[in-house]
């Protein structure tokens, strides 16, 4: 047979320690799928250079899901196997204002401050010298030029920085609930987290969802993976790729993959 592209992978919960709502996913912009299995072979030697025989010795299987779109949900139900929490809080990254005019008081109040939570930071935002978005320095009280202080989401400037532009980054709490959620990584005993079954479907020169098993599309399954690394590479210029590593062993009933090929030529 023949394989041209990538296909599909499902990756299903099915033991462990699992999230809440043990949910199957198909990574989605799928970019790639690997497979390598491999044996030691351990020798038997004796007074000659090669060996007087070879057995095979311990055996893996482990792959690597690459996907392009981001599902945070399919960390915690492969991985994590950990909290959700709705209702998620949002960054407010530079949000824009200027400092009071002279008469002061040199207060800003952002946007989100009834429900606040954590300061990330200001920067000058106006031109040179005082712009280029200089990081400005934070105080308890009494700020002088480049500096600020901040209490419950109200910023205070120095007089010197009236009127002066300023991007301010911090952490608030949406007060309803809305679509966002979190899946929180909390601190766990060593062996815990979920174990998962992987499908592969090779779709090249088939149509699966119609065809007689004659011309349907190949299928590998894993019945029993552990994923071992996430690789999160967010670059300048490209997208993101999320790459999980995994490995796989044998299930209760001591199945460790089925490989079918239902005749593509």
């Amino acid at each position: 047979m023949f394989n041209f592209g990538s296909g599909h992978v499902w990756v299903n919960p099915v033991g462990g320690n699992q999230a809440t709502n043990p949910t199957p996913y198909e990574p989605l912009t799928l970019q790639d799928l690997s497979l390598d299995i491999s044996q030691e072979i351990v020798e038997q030697r004796g007074q000659y250079k090669f060996p007087d025989d070879t057995a095979p010795g311990d055996m893996k299987i482990t792959g690597k899901i690459t996907t392009g779109r981001w599902e945070i949900d399919l960390l915690n139900q492969a991985i994590f196997g950990d909290t959700k929490v709705t209702n998620a809080p949002q960054i407010a990254a530079n949000e824009a204002h200027s400092v009071p005019a002279p008469s002061g008081p040199y207060t800003i109040t952002v946007t989100n401050s009834a429900t606040f939570q954590t300061d990330l930071g200001v920067l000058y935002a106006g031109a040179p010298p005082a712009g280029n978005q200089q990081q400005l320095i934070r105080v308890t009280s009494g700020p002088t030029t480049g500096e600020y202080a901040v209490s419950a989401g109200v910023y205070t400037f120095a007089a010197a920085d009236a009127n002066v532009a300023v991007q301010i980054s911090y952490k608030w709490q949406p007060a309803t609930a809305g679509s966002a959620f979190t899946d929180q990584v909390n601190q766990q005993l060593m062996g815990y987290g979920p174990v998962c079954e992987v499908y592969y479907q090779l779709t090249y020169n088939t149509s699966p969802a119609t065809a007689t098993p004659a011309s349907a599309a190949s299928l590998i399954h894993l019945t029993s993976v552990r994923f071992s690394k996430i690789a999160i590479p967010i670059k300048r210029k490209g997208y993101t790729d999320l790459e999980l590593d995994f490995e796989a062993y044998a299930n209760a009933a001591g199945l460790v993959a089925e490989f079918t090929n239902p005749g593509v030529a």
